[in-house]
């Protein structure tokens, strides 16, 4: 069998997904993507030998659709449809195309418009939607596709890695250390203005031994504020140090069709504090069980969010941080080379 993956973003998270399906089913892999985008530098480093990674700016579109006619794909995994490139390298082969999106359903106008184009220029060349969750779910049936052919869990974390983390949990005597966690860009859409804003005052208000550490990078400048720290970018495996010393992981964003990262940390055993932007909470997140939302873009809520973690007991942080583990167990990449399967075989 062979895939063919057209893809925007190359993350880890997918790397480690097709890992796990090259090795199990014997699948030879091509993936095409844009070069590796410098605000997460996320490094390849493990790549099964089954697997080849080609960024698309290497190729004019003549050049690339001689590789893929040449690659002669079984199977087209293509991620959205916004390059046009792609999309005329689909409508060229003769194959089954199963389209992989993390687009919420809202209901708007410009979607409406848009599922109507796609239901009459492009449906008739894709026959499955792999999909992140409720949603995208809610969003391929409008985009014509069937319940029997659409599948949830596209986007799975690194389980073995993170989940290896939380055992980092264990060694320090069950007691959550007193700081939040903050892992993403450094941008407006994640809504990291808004956390520090709500720390800050949460602070001024109702001082406390808890701090707000924050890994990342981006346009925006860092916050100045003693009980605030800024790590940079780190890759996961990178991560043992932070995630021994912290203990609650926050996700504020304005904007956030899943969020992979939410899947990530609940796999380490953190309590979850997400806006209702979050996509992934529909999957990684029960109220008052593992965590807390609070609506997007509101700092008032999410101040009282952050300082109601701070009041709570250790033994009530302890069985948030077991729930979080529970809840990401439920999708692995094991699991998700499965459901790739299943799709193939519908």
């Amino acid at each position: 069998m062979k895939i063919l993956v057209l893809y925007e973003e190359l993350a880890l998270y997918l790397i480690n997904g097709f890992n796990v399906a090259a090795e199990k089913n014997n699948w030879e892999i091509l993936i095409i993507s844009k070069k590796i985008n410098s605000v997460a530098p996320f490094k390849f480093d493990s790549v099964h030998e089954n697997i080849t990674i080609k960024e698309r700016e290497a190729f004019s579109e003549e050049q690339l659709l001689s590789l893929v006619k040449e690659f002669k794909p079984d199977l087209v995994f293509l991620g959205g449809w916004i390059h046009k490139p792609y999309l005329k390298i689909v409508k060229s082969l003769n194959v089954k195309t199963v389209i992989a999106f993390d687009n919420q359903w809202k209901g708007t106008l410009r979607q409406i418009l848009g599922c109507l184009y796609f239901k009459l220029n492009l449906k008739k060349y894709i026959s499955n939607a792999f999909v992140a969750g409720q949603k995208q779910f809610d969003f391929a049936k409008h985009l014509g596709f069937s319940e029997s052919t659409i599948t949830k869990g596209l986007y799975c974390c690194d389980f073995s890695l993170f989940s290896s983390y939380s055992k980092l949990k264990t060694q320090k005597d069950s007691t959550i250390p007193k700081r939040f966690l903050y892992v993403g860009r450094y941008a407006h859409e994640k809504g990291i203005e808004d956390l520090w804003k709500a720390f800050i005052q949460m602070q001024t208000e109702n001082p406390s031994d808890w701090e707000l550490w924050c890994l990342g990078k981006g346009s925006m400048s860092p916050v100045d504020h003693p009980k605030i720290k800024h790590f940079g970018f780190l890759q996961p495996n990178e991560m043992a140090n932070i995630i021994k010393d912290t203990g609650v992981f926050v996700l504020p964003s304005l904007f956030e069709p899943w969020g992979v990262v939410v899947h990530e940390y609940a796999a380490a055993g953190f309590p979850i504090l997400c806006s209702n932007e979050v996509g992934a909470i529909d999957s990684f997140l029960v109220e008052n069980s593992n965590g807390f939302t609070f609506t997007a873009g509101n700092v008032e809520q999410l101040k009282q969010k952050l300082n109601k973690f701070t009041l709570m007991p250790n033994a009530d942080l302890v069985l948030m941080s077991q729930k979080s583990f529970e809840l990401a167990s439920k999708l692995t990449p094991e699991i998700w080379a499965d459901k790739l399967m299943r799709i193939i075989n519908l």
